[in-house]
């Protein structure tokens, strides 16, 4: 029952089917499905929060971090009612969703389930995107996101319609993302399921609908982490020496095939601009020496630049200053380096180690996306940390001393946030005096 009110769960949020069908609108079908889920799950849930729990889950513990980091940024300016009542509620469901995923995707079974119920809920999304972009279907909720561009040869302006499916999906980054979480997916099943040639084919079936897909969104982040989450996935599985130069000569050879927007990551126009953005927010933080614990607030960037700032690092930094920022990057890093180490200084289970390459994969291409899209308090960044809390934590108990939640483990915390600000301070300015 659990499992079937998660995927339920799953459905709601990825489809949006009150969006899709407006005269159900008002049902309020995901509130009554997370409250079931959750009543189904409380116990799980109480074990997961308690302090004992904690302790073995860095993973979790940056996530709850962050969250209280945006609520003290938003105190600290006097934003008591929005941190209390408008903003907070609405992260507390995203990160109730990321607490459930690891509460109830926690045997070897249900993560492969769990990933196919996944994948065949991007299939729908990806095919609900296409007939409405091709005019097959006509949903009032959809509508395509208009890119301008400019004529290279007569620099006349025209516009773009770009890919864009339901609810949360509504942006065609988002959307770019999601694909790339459903060519991993894709992967994976096929490389670690039965090995008959019939089952493995049907599994890699779909990637070519993602990928045509994935052209239509002209989501240059987006493909960024899909070339990133790929490759990731063959180093972790290959290893480096065998796999690297392939994926980096094939990511290379793929944006040569893409062209166009997506295939242009050279630098300048937007890009250039967005990267001005990320300098001038971070010289603000350290300009206001009592802000950079706790940032400037949440919408600094849209209260400065009427834009987010496309890069979530940078966004987390500059808003939730030194305890967001670090608690969003820590999040991150834990879920790599973990994934990484498995097998080697960290001893792991056989179904560990067959995972592992796509849970580092899809943790270092949402990484990729997210430094080139805002998408802090977003579900999908939830999920993919999730899939990796729940593979980490199913080796928990053989974690070594030095990932243990401890008073070290906050001390190298702090060295990390630290170092992701003077990081980014250092790689904007560089970016930014070559002319990127």
């Amino acid at each position: 029952m659990q499992f079937g009110l998660f995927v339920a769960l799953n459905a709601l949020l990825l489809l949006r089917p009150e969006e899709l069908f407006p005269e159900i609108e008002g049902l309020r079908l995901y509130l009554i499905v997370i409250c079931l889920c959750t009543a189904s799950s409380h116990s799980e849930l109480l074990e997961t929060l308690s302090l004992d729990s904690l302790r073995v889950r860095p993973i979790s513990v940056c996530v709850l971090l962050y969250f209280a980091s945006t609520l003290v940024s938003l105190c600290v300016l006097g934003r008591v009612s929005e941190a209390l009542l408008e903003f907070g509620p609405e992260f507390a469901k995203v990160i109730l969703y990321y607490f459930l995923l690891i509460s109830i995707i926690n045997t070897p079974a249900r993560f492969r389930n769990y990933i196919i119920s996944l994948l065949l809920l991007i299939l729908v999304l990806t095919a609900i995107a296409l007939a409405q972009h091709y005019g097959l279907t006509a949903f009032p909720n959809i509508q395509p996101a208009m890119q301008r561009e400019f004529d290279p040869v007569t620099g006349e302006a025209f516009w773009i319609p770009r890919l864009c499916s339901s609810g949360i999906f509504s942006d065609p980054n988002d959307l770019c993302l999601i694909l790339c979480f459903g060519i991993l997916s894709c992967i994976f099943l096929a490389m670690t399921g039965p090995s008959q040639t019939f089952i493995r084919v049907t599994w890699l079936a779909p990637i070519p609908v993602f990928i045509f897909a994935m052209m239509e969104t002209h989501s240059r982040g987006g493909v960024l982490g899909i070339l990133a989450g790929v490759g990731c996935y063959f180093v972790a599985r290959y290893g480096g020496p065998k796999a690297l130069p392939a994926s980096i000569g094939g990511g290379f050879a793929a944006l040569a095939l893409i062209g166009g927007r997506q295939g242009n990551i050279s630098g300048g126009g937007t890009a250039h601009e967005r990267l001005m953005m990320w300098a001038d927010g971070i010289s603000n933080l350290l300009n206001q020496p009592l802000y950079i614990p706790t940032g400037l607030g949440l919408n600094w960037f849209t209260g400065e630049y009427t834009l987010l700032a496309h890069n979530s690092f940078v966004q987390a930094y500059v808003e939730q200053g030194l305890f967001g920022g670090g608690a969003f990057l820590g999040a991150f890093a834990f879920s790599a380096w973990i994934c990484m180490r498995m097998g080697k200084s960290i001893r792991a289970s056989a179904w560990a180690l067959e995972v592992r390459p796509f849970t580092f994969a899809i943790v270092c291409g949402f990484g990729m996306g997210c430094y080139s899209l805002s998408r802090n308090t977003v579900l999908p960044t939830y999920m993919v940390l999730g899939i990796a809390a729940a593979v980490v934590e199913s080796n928990s108990v053989l974690l070594p001393a030095q990932f243990l939640v401890t008073s070290k483990w906050f001390s190298r915390c702090i060295l990390l946030s630290i170092g992701g600000l003077v990081f980014l301070k250092f790689a904007t300015q560089l970016l930014g005096m070559a002319g990127v």
